[in-house]
C-alpha cells in the first residue's frame, strides 16, 4: 500500500496478531503445565468472548466521539499489561481463578479495538481502497495464524509455554507504541450526546437493518463465521479423524490457513466485495456449504483437505468483504456504533454456536451433521441469491 500512515497500521496490528497467533498455541499448554486441564481453557475463553461482547457495546460510540488511534494504542497497551499480569500469575502457580478476571478484561479491550480499527482505517484510506486495506489486514492476519505457531511457537512452547504469553504482551506493548504514530482520524462525532452502550448498539443494529446490503450481510456473516467456523472447528476433526488418520486434521488446518490467505487476496483481485457484496456473500455461502460436504464426505484425503481450505478461504474472503461494506455503506457518524452492532451480534452468538455444536455433535454422527450444515448453507446461499437479484 502507497499510503505511509496504513502501513503503520499494518505494523502495529501484524506485531498484535503475531503475539496472539503465537499466544493462542501456548496458553492451552502452558494451563496443562500448571496442572490445569481442558476445562480451564474453556473458561479463559468464554472469559474473553463475554468481555469482547461488552467491550463491543462501549467501543462502537467511543471510536465516534473519541479518538480511535488513542483508544486503539491504549487497549493494544491495555492487553500487553494484561498478558504480563497472567504470565505473572502462571509462573507464581496462582488460583486459576484469577485468570478469568484478567482475560474478562482483555476482551473487554478486544471488544473496545475492534470498531476503533474499523474507524482508523477508514479514515486512513479512500473509499475506493478499503477492500485491499481489509484483505491486507486478514492477509496478516492468517498468515501469522499458519506460520508462526509452527515456528516461533514450537520454539518457545516445548521450552516454557508461558514464555508464549509473555510474548503476546510484549508484541502488545510495541504495537501500542506503533499506533500512537498515527495521525489523528479527524473531527469526532456527536461529542456530548447520550453515550450509554447499548443505546449506541442499537443504534448500529438499527443502522444495519435499514440497509438491505447490510442487513443480508450480517446474515451471510452468521452463516459463514458464527455458523460455519465453529461447525469446521469443532465438528469436523471428529467426522475426519473416524474416516481418516487423525493425524490429517494437522493438515486440515494447515490447509484451513493456506486458504484463509489464498481467500483475502482474491476477495481484493476479483473486486467484487464493493461492487456486487450480496452475490459474493451468496457465493461464499454457497461455497461453505460444499467445503461441509467435503468435510463430511470427501471419498479421499486430498478432497477433504481441499474441503478444510475452502472453509478458510470462504471465511477471510467474506469477513474481508463485509468489514468493506460496513465501511462504506454505513453512515459515516455511526460507523463505530454499526461495527459494534455487528461485533455485539457475532461475538454474542459465537459461544452459542460453538456449545450448540458441542452438545449436537454428541448427538448426531459428525459426518450427518456436516451434511446437515451443507444444506443449511446451501438455503442460505439460494435465498440470498435470489435477494441479490430482486435488487437490481
Amino acid at each position: 500500500m502507497r499510503v505511509a500512515p496504513f502501513r503503520t497500521l499494518l505494523l502495529g496490528q501484524g506485531l498484535s496478531m503475531a503475539g496472539d497467533a503465537v499466544c493462542l498455541a501456548a496458553l492451552p499448554i502452558a494451563l496443562l503445565d500448571a496442572g490445569l486441564g481442558a476445562g480451564v481453557f474453556g473458561l479463559v475463553m468464554a472469559a474473553v468472548g463475554l468481555g469482547t461482547v461488552v467491550g463491543a457495546a462501549a467501543g462502537g460510540g467511543l471510536a465516534d466521539r473519541r479518538s480511535p488511534r488513542r483508544l486503539l494504542a491504549a487497549t493494544d497497551a491495555w492487553r500487553g499489561l494484561l498478558q504480563l499480569v497472567a504470565t505473572g500469575l502462571l509462573v507464581g502457580a496462582a488460583p486459576w481463578c484469577s485468570l478469568l478476571p484478567v482475560y474478562l478484561l482483555f476482551g473487554v479491550a478486544i471488544g473496545v479495538a475492534r470498531p476503533c480499527g474499523q474507524v482508523l482505517l477508514a479514515s486512513l484510506l479512500p473509499k475506493e481502497a478499503l477492500v485491499a486495506g481489509n484483505g491486507a489486514l486478514n492477509f496478516v492476519d492468517s498468515l501469522a495464524a499458519l506460520v508462526l505457531p509452527a515456528t516461533l511457537g514450537f520454539v518457545l512452547v516445548p521450552w516454557d509455554a508461558v514464555w508464549g504469553v509473555l510474548f503476546d504482551g510484549l508484541s502488545f506493548g510495541v504495537a501500542a507504541v506503533v499506533t500512537t504514530r498515527l495521525p489523528e482520524a479527524g473531527a469526532r462525532h456527536e461529542r456530548g450526546r447520550d453515550s450509554r452502550p447499548r443505546r449506541e448498539a442499537l443504534v448500529g443494529l438499527r443502522a444495519i437493518a435499514s440497509n438491505a446490503v447490510l442487513a443480508r450481510g450480517l446474515a451471510a456473516t452468521l452463516a459463514v463465521g458464527v455458523l460455519g467456523f465453529p461447525i469446521f472447528l469443532v465438528v469436523a476433526p471428529y467426522a475426519v479423524a473416524a474416516r481418516f488418520d487423525a493425524a490429517l486434521w494437522g493438515l486440515c488446518l494447515a490447509a484451513s490457513g493456506l486458504g484463509a490467505c489464498l481467500g483475502s487476496i482474491g476477495v481484493v483481485l476479483l473486486g467484487a466485495a464493493q461492487r456486487r457484496p450480496i452475490a459474493l456473500a451468496a457465493g461464499a455461502t454457497l461455497l461453505l456449504g460444499a467445503a461441509m460436504a467435503l468435510l463430511g464426505f470427501g471419498a479421499s484425503a486430498p478432497s477433504v483437505v481441499l474441503g478444510a481450505a475452502l472453509v478458510g478461504g470462504v471465511e477471510a474472503a467474506w469477513l474481508t468483504a463485509w468489514a468493506t461494506a460496513l465501511q462504506t455503506l454505513a453512515p459515516p457518524r455511526h460507523l463505530g456504533k454499526v461495527v459494534a452492532g455487528d461485533a455485539l451480534v457475532t461475538s454474542g452468538a459465537q459461544p452459542l454456536a460453538y456449545a450448540g455444536c458441542g452438545w449436537l455433535g454428541g448427538l448426531i454422527d459428525p459426518a450427518e451433521m456436516l451434511l446437515l450444515a451443507a444444506g443449511a448453507c446451501a438455503v442460505a446461499g439460494l435465498a440470498l441469491a435470489m435477494g441479490a437479484r430482486a435488487s437490481r
